[in-house]
């Protein structure tokens, strides 16, 4: 097939990124590092001295150091230059359990940063991404929800120099209001 009829066929149609391989081809390999630091900037908002220049991929493997230890192969999570643990992970069935899926993802990293005999001033912010391919919060239209630890009384967000966790929801199924 030539290029030009290449070109012609949607991105779509030659390739479906919702599926691991593709998914992990396109933002997990070193090849294409430029284009994972370019996604991880538009999710997270990040401009100007905040912005990730650089990122190194790390093991996906976390738990197991037990026998009877569960453990979890994480799509793809990347180490920034400001020590940011990022996991990414993309989600195609709905098997009603995605939050505590999250939350025990995130757990596992962020503990698996310290060694015996460090202290926990050494703990740096780690960070969960999950597209997922359904509507997993009906309560809201918003296709980007963020998650951090917030007081429950004033709804007041923890000191940023403490607040190391940050979680995000990509809802590819959500049909926002207005575009």
């Amino acid at each position: 097939m030539s290029k030009r009829a290449l070109r012609r066929i949607p991105l779509e149609k030659l390739m479906d990124l919702k599926i691991d391989y593709a998914f992990k081809q396109l933002f997990g390999s070193e090849k294409n590092k430029e284009s994972t630091v370019v996604f991880l900037n538009a999710i997270l908002q990040r401009t100007g001295r905040d912005i990730i220049k650089e990122i190194v991929f790390r093991g996906q493997e976390v738990g197991g150091t037990y026998e009877r230890d569960k453990q979890s192969r994480l799509d793809i999570v990347v180490l920034t230059q400001a020590d940011e643990l990022i996991n990414i992970e993309m989600q195609v069935a709905n098997q009603d359990d995605m939050v505590k899926r999250t939350l025990y993802y995130w757990s596992r990293l962020f503990s698996s940063q310290l060694i015996r005999g460090q202290g926990y001033q050494n703990l740096r912010p780690t960070i969960t991404i999950n597209i997922c391919d359904f509507i997993l919060f009906s309560q809201t239209e918003h296709y980007h929800s963020t998650y951090h630890l917030y007081e429950d009384t004033v709804l007041k967000r923890l000191d940023p120099r403490v607040d190391v966790q940050e979680i995000h929801f990509i809802g590819l199924g959500v049909k926002p209001l207005c575009l």
